[in-house]
C-alpha cells in the first residue's frame, strides 16, 4: 500500500514540475538557511569550550566611576594580580597580560635578508599564562616556557611563518630591536578562543610594567584568575565581597602618591569594584564591556540571527502547507470517489502523508547541497574556518531531520484532515473541483504573514544601512576623508629624526598636511586622571576628570581638520607649548567651567605637571557613535608627560593623488627605516572598522531578507498560477466578451494586493517598534522617517505585482478558445 502512495507520489511529482519545483526549492532554502543559522549558533557558544579549565578561569573586571565618567572594564592595574593569587587560597593562580600594540618582529641571519613583519597579536604576560588557562602545546612546557626573561612562546602559525619547516625551538628573534629565545610552540588558537595570540613574552622584559608595579590607576594590564573549584553565581559573589577590603588596603598609598585620597573620592561618589567574569559566559554576555580583546561577541546579535533563520523557515514551511492545500483541492473528486469505494479516512490520511515525505526528503538533499554550496560565504561573514564536514556536527543534522518532520506534518496533515472529513456525496455534488470552506481565508493569512515578515526585514535592512551610512560619515569637527595613516613611527627615532622625516612628507606635492602623533582618533588613545584647578571664574568643577588624550605638535589640529572654537592651535616647531593643553567641548563640559581659556588643570601621574588651557576644539567622535563623545585633550610632544609604545604618522593627501602618494611614501620610509615594514591605511577606513559587527549584522541581515522576499514571491507566485488555472474559463468568457490584458491582469493580481497591503499595515508598527530597540544602542542615531515606510511599502508592491503578473499576462494572453472547448 505505501509503494503504492510513493507511486502516485512521484507521479504527482512529474506531472506537476513546476509547482513541484517551487515547493521542493522554497522548503530546501529554509533548510539550509537555518542549518546554517543553527552552526554559527553553537559556534558562538561554543567559545572557548577546548580550554581544560574553561569553567574555573575568570577575567578580573574593574566596575568604575571616577567623576562622570563610569564603566565595567577589563582594563585593570598591575599589582591587582599579584595581590588576588596571595590573599584569596579561592584563586589557584593569576596571570596578567599586556598587549603591545602593533610591534615589529625580525629574524635576522648572517648572509641572509633580514625577514620582518609588523605584528598586533603579541603579548607580554606573566610566566603562569599558559598553565593558567591551560592552552594545548606542540613543543616545550606550559610551566616554565616564561619562567626566563627573554624567552618567547610563539604559535604554530607565528613558528611556520618565520621559520618554515625547521625547528623554532632555541632561535632567536627580535621584538621592537629586544632579543629574544623561542623556548615553547602552543597549538594554533581556533577562531573560538576568546584570547588570541601569537607571540607571549615575559613581562620582565617590559619595564613599563614594572615601573607602575605600585598604581592602581594604570589601568593598561588584562588579569586572568582560575580558581580552584567550579564557581557558581553565589560563590563567585561570596567571593566578590571579599575584594572592598583588598581595594580598602592598598589602593590608598597609589592616591596618596599622586596627590589624591582614596576614601575622599569614594564619598564623592567614586566607586571601585572588583568583579570576577566567569569565561564560559565572557564572549555573549558581556554588553557593554570596555576592554581590549576584540573576540568579544553580542548576544543580541546571535538573537536576531536564530529567530530571522527561524523566520525563514518558517516562510519556507508556509509555502509548502500553503501549496499543498492549494494544489489538495484539484484532487477532491479524487478524494470523493475514493471514499465512495470504502477509504476511510485513516488510509486517506496516511496517502497524503505519504506523498508529502517525497518532496520533503528531496528537499532535505537539496537543503545540504545548498549549505554546503554556502559554506564559503557563510565562512567570509562569519569569520570562521569551517569545512562541509561541520554541517554534520553537534547534533545539527538530528534538529534538521527533526524541522523536517515537523514540515512534513504541517505541509501533509492539513490537507489529509481537511479533506477526509467531507462526505463523497458533497465533494462529488460540487460544481467546482473543491468543496466549500475555509481554505481561501487560511491562504490569504498564510500569505499576509509570508509578507509581513518580508517587509518588517525589508524596513530592519533599510534602517541598518541608513544608520551605518550616517556612522561612517558623521564626523563634526574632524576631516577624515583623504588622511594617509602610518603605523610605527617611533621606529623613526628621537623627536628631531621624526620632524625631520614630516620635512621630507611635505616637500612631497600630493601630501597638504603632516603630523605624527602617540595615537589617531579610532585608533586609540591614552587615558589618565587630571585635577582641574578651580579659578575665580569656575563654578561646580569636578575634582577629577579622565581625559582621553594624544601628545601631538602643531600640525595634528589642520592635519585631521579639526575645528577651533576658542583660542589657539600649539605653535609650529615651539616647545613653548610644554605646558599647554587643548581641550575639547566635552571636557569644558564636565569641569564646569565658563571661560576655560587660561585655566590650569594639574596631571598627578607626573609630578603633578601643570597644564594651561589654551585652546577649546569642537567635539569629535574618537570611536563608535554607540558611545558619547568622552572628553578629550591634545598636548604638546614637548611636554613628555607620559610616555607611549606606538606612534603613527598622519598625512592629509590631495583628493585624487592617494596611489602616487602611497608609492612615494613607501621609498621614503624604505630609505629612513629600512629594519620596520611599511604599512599604511586611511582614516576613514579605521573610523569603518568600528562597526565591523553593525555591517556584519547589516550584511547578513540584507542576504535574509532577499531571501525571505524570494520565499515569498516563490509563494505568490505558485498560488498566483494556482488560481489562475481555477480561473481559465472566465479569463476566457472576459476575452471573448472584449476584456483588456490590462484589465484581465488586474482583476488577477487585486486580491493578491491587498493582501500585500495588509501585511504592509501589519509589519510597519512592528519594525519601528524593532528598529527603535536597535537605534537606542547608538548614542547618535538617525531617526526612522515615514518616507522610508512609504518606500518599503511600494517596493514590496511592485516586486507582489510583478511577481503576480508572470502567471496573469499569461493568462491574459492565451487563447480564449482553448479554454472553453470543453464547454
Amino acid at each position: 500500500m505505501f509503494s503504492t502512495y510513493l507511486r502516485i507520489a512521484f507521479r504527482g511529482l512529474r506531472h506537476q514540475p513546476f509547482f513541484s519545483a517551487i515547493n521542493i526549492g522554497g522548503l530546501a532554502i529554509g533548510l539550509a538557511v537555518c542549518w546554517l543559522i543553527g552552526l554559527y549558533v553553537i559556534k558562538e557558544n561554543s567559545y572557548d569550550h577546548f580550554l581544560p579549565h574553561t569553567d574555573r578561569v575568570c577575567a578580573v573586571a574593574l566596575d568604575l566611576k571616577m567623576g562622570q565618567e563610569e564603566a565595567i572594564t577589563t582594563n585593570t592595574p598591575p599589582p591587582l594580580g599579584p595581590r588576588l593569587a596571595a590573599d584569596y587560597p579561592d584563586i589557584e593562580l593569576a596571570a596578567r597580560s599586556f598587549h603591545l600594540g602593533t610591534t615589529v618582529v625580525q629574524r635576522k641571519q648572517a648572509g641572509q635578508a633580514t625577514l620582518a613583519f609588523n605584528e598586533n597579536a603579541v603579548w607580554a604576560v606573566d610566566t603562569a599564562f599558559l598553565e593558567l588557562f591551560g592552552f594545548p602545546m606542540v613543543a616545550g612546557d606550559a610551566r616554565t616556557a616564561l619562567d626566563e626573561a627573554g624567552s618567547l612562546v610563539l604559535s604554530e602559525q607565528a613558528a611556520k611563518k618565520y621559520f618554515g619547516e625547521q625547528s623554532a625551538i632555541g632561535q632567536s628573534l627580535l621584538i621592537n630591536d629586544q632579543r629574544f629565545t623561542i623556548t615553547a610552540i602552543a597549538q594554533n588558537l581556533p577562531t573560538t578562543s576568546s584570547v588570541q595570540f601569537d607571540m607571549l613574552a615575559p613581562t620582565a622584559n617590559f619595564g613599563v610594567v614594572d615601573h607602575f608595579s605600585w598604581s592602581w590607576i594604570w589601568l593598561q594590564m588584562d588579569t586572568w584568575v582560575r580558581l580552584r573549584q567550579r564557581p557558581d553565581a553565589a560563590s563567585l559573589a561570596k567571593l566578590e565581597a571579599k575584594f572592598p577590603e583588598m581595594v580598602s588596603r592598598y589602593a590608598p598609598a597609589a592616591y596618596e602618591r599622586i596627590g589624591q585620597r582614596f576614601e575622599d573620592n569614594l564619598r564623592k561618589g567614586d566607586r571601585y569594584a572588583v568583579k570576577l567574569l566567569p569565561l564560559s559566559s565572557l564572549h555573549l554576555n558581556q554588553a557593554g564591556l570596555v576592554t581590549r580583546l576584540s573576540t568579544l561577541g553580542d548576544a543580541s546579535q546571535v538573537r536576531i540571527f536564530g529567530i530571522v533563520g527561524l523566520l525563514i523557515l518558517l516562510l519556507a514551511c508556509v509555502n509548502f502547507m500553503n501549496l499543498n492545500t492549494a494544489r489538495s483541492m484539484q484532487r477532491a473528486r479524487e478524494v470523493g470517489v475514493r471514499k465512495a469505494l470504502g477509504s476511510s479516512r485513516g488510509l486517506l490520511i496516511k496517502q497524503f502523508m505519504a506523498e508529502t515525505l517525497p518532496m520533503s526528503i528531496l528537499a532535505l538533499l537539496l537543503a545540504t547541497a545548498l549549505a554546503g554550496a554556502a559554506m564559503p560565504m557563510f565562512n567570509q561573514l562569519t569569520g570562521y574556518e569551517l569545512t562541509v564536514g561541520a554541517l554534520f556536527a553537534s547534533g545539527l543534522p538530528l534538529g534538521v531531520l527533526v524541522l523536517l518532520v515537523v514540515t512534513t506534518l504541517l505541509g501533509g496533515l492539513y490537507p489529509a484532515f481537511y479533506l477526509s472529513r467531507f462526505k463523497a456525496a458533497d465533494i462529488l455534488k460540487a460544481s467546482a473541483s473543491a468543496p466549500k470552506g475555509g481554505q481561501s481565508g487560511i491562504r490569504s493569512g498564510l500569505v499576509v504573514f509570508q509578507f509581513a515578515v518580508s517587509i518588517m526585514l525589508m524596513i530592519s535592512s533599510l534602517v541598518m544601512y541608513q544608520q551605518l551610512e550616517f556612522a561612517q560619515k558623521q564626523s563634526p569637527g574632524l576631516q577624515r576623508e583623504n588622511v594617509l595613516v602610518i603605523e610605527n613611527a617611533q621606529h623613526l627615532g628621537e623627536p628631531s629624526a621624526k620632524e625631520a622625516f614630516r620635512q621630507q612628507l611635505l616637500e612631497l606635492p600630493e601630501v597638504q598636511e603632516a603630523t605624527h602623533s602617540t595615537f589617531l582618533p579610532s585608533l586609540g588613545s591614552f587615558g589618565d586622571f587630571y585635577e582641574p584647578e578651580q579659578g575665580e571664574q569656575t563654578q561646580a568643577v569636578t575634582s577629577q576628570l579622565p581625559l582621553s588624550s594624544y601628545l601631538s605638535d602643531a600640525s595634528f589640529v589642520p592635519t585631521l581638520g579639526i575645528e577651533m572654537l576658542e583660542g589657539r592651535n600649539f605653535r609650529p616647531q615651539s616647545s613653548a607649548d610644554s605646558a599647554s593643553v587643548i581641550l575639547n567641548e566635552a571636557a569644558v563640559k564636565a569641569i564646569g567651567w565658563k571661560n576655560p581659556i587660561g585655566q590650569w588643570m594639574r596631571y598627578p601621574g607626573n609630578k603633578n605637571q601643570r597644564f594651561q588651557v589654551v585652546g577649546v576644539m569642537r567635539d569629535f567622535h574618537l570611536a563608535s557613535v554607540r558611545m558619547a563623545i568622552e572628553p578629550v585633550a591634545l598636548f604638546h610632544e614637548s611636554s613628555q608627560t607620559y610616555q607611549t609604545w606606538g606612534s603613527y604618522l598622519a598625512l592629509r593627501l590631495k583628493a585624487g593623488t592617494e596611489k602616487a602618494a602611497i608609492d612615494k611614501v613607501a621609498s621614503l620610509w624604505k630609505a629612513s627605516v629600512p629594519e620596520a615594514p611599511f604599512e599604511y591605511d586611511f582614516l576613514d577606513a579605521a573610523f569603518a572598522t568600528l562597526y565591523h559587527t553593525e555591517n556584519k549584522t547589516g550584511t547578513i541581515l540584507g542576504i535574509f531578507t532577499g531571501l525571505a522576499l524570494f520565499i515569498g514571491c516563490l509563494g505568490l507566485l505558485a498560488l498566483a498560477a494556482f488560481m489562475t488555472e481555477r480561473r481559465t474559463k472566465e479569463i476566457g468568457v472576459r476575452k471573448v466578451l472584449g476584456a483588456s490584458v490590462a484589465s484581465i491582469t488586474g482583476l488577477l493580481a487585486k486580491d493578491f494586493l491587498k493582501l500585500v497591503l495588509i501585511a504592509f499595515v501589519i509589519a510597519c508598527p512592528l519594525g519601528y517598534y524593532f528598529m527603535q530597540g536597535w537605534l537606542r544602542s547608538f548614542v547618535y542615531h538617525i531617526d526612522i522617517h515615514w518616507l522610508m515606510f512609504v518606500g518599503v511599502g511600494l517596493a514590496a508592491l511592485c516586486i507582489a505585482f510583478l511577481t503576480v503578473s508572470v502567471q496573469s499576462v499569461r493568462a491574459a494572453l492565451a487563447n480564449p478558445v482553448k479554454s472553453l472547448r470543453s464547454e
